[in-house]
């Protein structure tokens, strides 16, 4: 490319040079898109490992009321992959406890790492961390609609998956919005 090509004016609408071509007035800046798209990638990850602590709180929940050893958690999880629920009110006890504890895990993480912003134009702590698991309950309702929906055709560790992949889009469009929302500068 020569260098007449490279500074030749881009061609617009109008035929005005000072009005900017259709697909720049279109095209969102890219430091938004790449920004946002980073944003849900570390969300992502995050919510990978809050499935991982919620599975593991799960098994132990349950184990825990029954009374079952720790000594057989790889079991346990084995049986809860593979066997339909023989009492669905431990079950959805369990789920409860294991959201409990997911949900601190991933507040934690996104607040120092997912949607980390400067500490003038964040709400406190307690306020994010209240919004938080406000805005989990919704995920949580959804989690047990569908563990209990599928309880009876799909083993509780499987039905828990389903759950927790339908609560994550309740939680995740809830707390982008509420949660870590700038606050405003007063």
């Amino acid at each position: 490319m020569t260098g007449a090509e490279t500074n030749r004016e881009l061609p617009t609408q109008s035929g005005d040079p000072s009005t900017p071509p259709a697909s720049a007035v279109m095209a969102p800046p890219p430091v938004i898109v790449g920004t946002g798209l980073v944003r849900y990638g570390k969300f992502l990850v995050v919510g990978l490992t809050g499935v991982v602590v919620n599975l593991a709180a799960f098994v132990l929940t349950v184990d825990s009321i029954s009374h079952t050893p720790l000594s057989n958690f790889y079991s346990s999880l084995i049986h809860l992959a593979s066997k339909t629920a023989p009492n669905p009110e431990l079950n959805l006890l369990g789920s409860a406890v294991a959201f409990a504890v997911a949900t601190l895990w991933n507040f934690v993480l996104n607040s120092l790492w997912t949607f980390r912003t400067e500490k003038g134009h964040r709400h406190p702590p307690s306020l994010r961390l209240g919004l938080y698991f406000g805005v989990s309950l919704g995920s949580l309702a959804v989690n047990e609609v569908v563990l209990y929906a599928t309880q009876t055709v799909l083993p509780p560790l499987i039905g828990q998956g389903f759950g927790i992949v339908a609560g994550s889009i309740v939680g995740f469009l809830g707390n982008a919005r509420y949660t870590f929302a700038e606050a405003s500068r007063s």
